[in-house]
């Protein structure tokens, strides 16, 4: 029976573990504020070393801007040719790379996948469908995790490009701001899906500039993943573009607006292609004008 911990007792972490649990295998859990472990029904004295040498999956569950310090806490207690799954969708900001990179240098020895799809939280927790994609080079990782996820609500499919599938998580993010800031503008059907066939167009294109496959971004992580956030009212990256839209200072700060100046900076001069990726630069970083912005680029 394959063991498992989840790092990160935050809405996806939880949500995933017990997920994982009621298809009968063992989760820990661990998280850096204890209150967060409350009715997850374990043992409250269970400490970080022992959680992670038991488990023979984990699952990192924590924001970008925290993966640096998690894995801190995490790597001395890391076992060879361990599975680790990386759920984060956003890029790790000391070193402005996919968390999966990131990930790699500090545990070469452990083995690497990711989770990508639409995946919300407060959906699954309510027994809806989900489709997750699973990215790994190993196919014996696929193996492993797959079957820990797979039940007649949730599908999973499978993949061997990491770099499309994590960098899918960081691109949907920072696209989802935009559609929050079209619903909240009561933007037309025409517009709404204008400004999805580019955004697409651009996902793809960076994608493949970044060494990712092509056919990835129309899949779950890609498409279905900026579907899900861009268009739930539970997705904080839709509330933090309705905040935007508003002119108000979101209260929350979500991947896609951390990740923005990130992908900036990575990216050069090939911004200069990106039209939607500027506009969102220009709303989200310099303060212009939302609603001109958008009848300038013909959303309104």
């Amino acid at each position: 029976m394959t063991k498992v911990a989840i790092i990160g007792a935050g809405e996806i972490g939880r949500t995933l573990g017990l997920l994982i649990r009621r298809h009968g295998y063992p989760v820990t859990f661990w998280d850096k504020a204890p209150e967060k472990l409350l009715n997850l029904d374990q043992d409250p004295d269970l400490a970080l070393p022992a959680i992670i040498n038991n488990a023979e999956v984990l699952f990192l569950c924590v924001p970008s801007g925290a993966l640096k310090e998690v894995l801190f806490f995490i790597e001395p207690y890391l076992k060879p040719k361990q599975a680790i799954v990386s759920l984060i969708k956003g890029l790790e900001g000391s070193k402005n790379q996919l968390p999966v990179e990131f990930i790699g240098k500090i545990a070469p020895k452990c083995q690497l996948a990711v989770l990508g799809g639409p995946m919300l939280a407060e959906e699954l927790q309510a027994g809806g469908p989900g489709i997750a994609i699973l990215a790994s080079k190993r196919e014996s990782v696929l193996n492993l995790v797959a079957p820990l996820l797979r039940d007649a609500k949730l599908q999973v499919e499978t993949s061997s490009d990491v770099t499309g599938v994590a960098l899918a998580g960081v691109l949907k993010n920072i696209y989802a701001l935009g559609m929050g800031i079209g619903e909240e503008l009561a933007w037309s059907a025409n517009a709404r899906a204008s400004y999805l066939t580019e955004a697409l167009k651009e996902i793809i294109g960076t994608g493949k500039f970044l060494g990712a496959k092509a056919e990835t971004f129309i899949g779950p992580a890609g498409l279905g993943d900026l579907l899900a956030t861009g268009l739930s009212r539970n997705s904080l990256n839709y509330q933090v573009g309705q905040a935007l839209a508003r002119n108000e200072e979101p209260k929350q700060v979500s991947e896609g607006l951390v990740s923005l100046p990130l992908l900036f900076s990575l990216l050069g001069t090939r911004v200069s292609k990106l039209p939607i990726l500027l506009l969102l630069k220009k709303i989200a970083l310099e303060g212009a004008s939302v609603r001109e912005l958008y009848t300038q680029a013909g959303y309104l």
